[in-house]
C-alpha cells in the first residue's frame, strides 16, 4: 500500500527576493531590523539574481516565479524598483511571474501610487496594517493615517493585508482581525512575530500573554462560527489534516527558506530568505553556507514527540538571528502554537458538525474532513495528556 504524504506546496513555485534597501522610515516595535544603513541594491546584482532564478526555474520544472521586492521598505527604493521592473519586463522570460511587494503603505502617494496603478496588473502589492487605528499606531510609528486604505483594497482585494500582534495590542487582537474583516479585505494573513518576549510590552510592562490570548482566540473562534461565510484567518484555522498524517509525513517545510525562496542582498550574497542578511549585517561579514534542505534535520530536540510540529510555525531566520542556530525554536511560539491549537480545535469541532455550511471547511473532501476530524481529537488528548491544558487552567 503506498503511504501518503502531506504536501504544503500544491503549485510548484519559487521566490526571488531582492533586498532592495536597508533604510525604513517606521521604527516597529517588534521590528528585527537593528541595523537599518542605506545600502541599495546594485542593478546588476537584481538582474543576476533574476536570471539565475529563471534558469532554476526550467531546470526544477517549476511553475511560476515570484519576485519579492524588499527591505527596509522597499518604496524607500522606489527609482531603482522602476529600473529594475522595466528591464525585466522588456524581457522574455521562459516561466510565469509575479512581482510583489510588502509596504508599510506610508509612501504610497504621488508619483509611486500612479506608477503602481498604471502596472496593477503585473506588480502587487500588500499591505501591514495591524488592525484598527489604535493598534497600528501603537506598533508601527503612528503611521496609519498616512496610508491610503482603499488604494490596497480596490486594487488588490484578493491580496489582503499582513497583521502582526505585539504584547502591547494582543488584548485587542479580536477587535483588529474583525476589523480588517469589515473594511472588506478577502484575506488577513495574521501571524504572532519570532523572537519577541510575549510577557512584555514595548514599555516592559508585564503582559499576561497566556489568559488573554485564551480569550482572544475565544472571541474570535465565536465570530467565525456566527459568520460561516468568511474565511477565518490561518492563526485560527489551523491545518489538523497534517496532524493526523503525522511528522513522518511531512516532505515539505513550514517556511521555504532557502528552497522556494532565497534572497540577494544589496551586497550580493545569495541566503536563504531576507533575516539572515540581519545577522550578516550584525557580524559584519558574509555568512557560509546554511543547509535547509528539508525539515528531517531541521527539528529542535525539544520537540521530539510533539503531535503539534506539522502545524507549528518556525522561522528559520528568526532562530538565526535569536539563537544562531536556525533549529532552535522560539519557546514563546510552542506555547502561543499550543494554545492556538486548543482554541482552532474547538472551533473546527464545532465546524465540523455542519461542514458545508462553513466556508473554512465547505471544500475539503469526505476523506480530508475525517482527516481533519482525526487531528482535532488527535490535538486535544495530546494537549490534555501531556498536562498543557491544566497548566493553563493553573496559570
Amino acid at each position: 500500500m503506498q503511504k501518503k504524504v502531506f504536501r504544503y506546496e500544491k503549485e510548484k513555485r519559487c521566490t526571488c527576493t531582492l533586498y532592495m534597501t536597508e533604510s525604513c522610515n517606521l521604527n516597529c516595535v517588534y521590528c528585527y531590523e537593528h541595523i537599518k544603513g542605506k545600502a541599495i541594491i546594485p542593478l546588476e546584482i537584481a538582474q543576476e539574481a533574476i536570471k539565475s532564478t529563471f534558469k532554476r526555474a526550467v531546470k526544477e520544472q517549476i511553475n511560476y516565479v515570484e519576485i519579492l521586492f524588499h527591505g527596509g521598505e522597499p518604496f524607500m527604493a522606489f527609482q531603482h524598483i522602476k529600473v529594475i521592473c522595466e528591464w525585466l519586463w522588456q524581457q522574455a522570460w521562459p516561466t510565469k511571474y509575479i512581482c510583489y511587494a510588502t509596504t508599510n503603505g506610508t509612501l504610497i502617494h504621488g508619483e509611486i501610487k500612479d506608477w503602481l496603478n498604471e502596472n496593477k496588473e503585473k506588480f502587487i502589492v500588500g499591505l501591514s496594517l495591524d488592525g484598527t487605528r489604535e493598534m497600528h499606531n501603537r506598533n508601527r510609528s503612528n503611521s496609519y493615517d498616512k496610508i491610503d486604505i482603499n488604494f490596497f483594497k480596490d486594487n488588490w482585494p484578493d491580496q489582503g493585508v499582513k497583521m502582526t500582534p505585539s504584547p502591547g495590542t494582543l488584548s485587542s487582537l479580536a477587535k483588529g482581525i474583525i476589523y480588517i474583516h469589515e473594511l472588506g479585505f478577502k484575506r488577513n494573513n495574521c501571524t504572532f512575530a519570532s523572537g519577541v518576549e510575549w510577557d512584555k510590552d514595548e514599555f516592559r510592562q508585564n503582559v499576561d500573554y497566556k489568559k488573554i490570548l485564551q480569550e482572544q482566540l475565544m472571541e474570535i473562534a465565536l465570530y467565525y462560527l456566527d459568520h460561516p461565510d468568511i474565511q477565518p484567518v490561518e492563526m485560527i484555522n489551523m491545518k489538523f489534516i497534517a496532524v493526523a498524517a503525522g511528522v513522518n509525513s511531512m516532505v515539505d517545510k513550514l517556511c521555504g527558506a532557502g528552497t522556494i525562496m532565497r534572497c540577494w542582498t544589496p551586497d550580493g550574497q545569495c541566503l536563504p530568505c531576507h533575516l539572515f542578511y540581519e545577522v550578516s549585517k550584525e557580524k559584519g561579514e558574509k555568512l557560509g553556507h546554511i543547509d535547509l534542505s528539508s525539515p528531517c534535520h531541521l527539528s529542535d530536540t525539544r520537540c521530539k514527540n510533539c503531535i503539534l510540529e506539522p502545524i507549528c510555525p518556525t522561522c528559520y531566520g528568526g532562530n538565526y538571528i535569536t539563537y544562531g542556530d536556525v533549529t532552535k525554536r522560539d519557546p514563546y511560539t510552542c506555547v502561543i502554537t499550543k494554545i492556538r491549537a486548543l482554541a482552532s480545535s474547538w472551533m473546527i469541532g464545532q465546524m465540523l458538525e455542519n461542514p458545508e455550511k462553513f466556508r473554512a471547511l465547505s471544500e475539503l473532501s469526505n476523506e480530508e474532513l475525517a482527516m481533519t476530524a482525526k487531528g482535532v481529537i488527535l490535538t486535544q488528548s495530546f494537549l490534555e495528556e501531556t498536562g498543557f491544558m491544566k497548566e493553563l487552567q493553573n496559570g
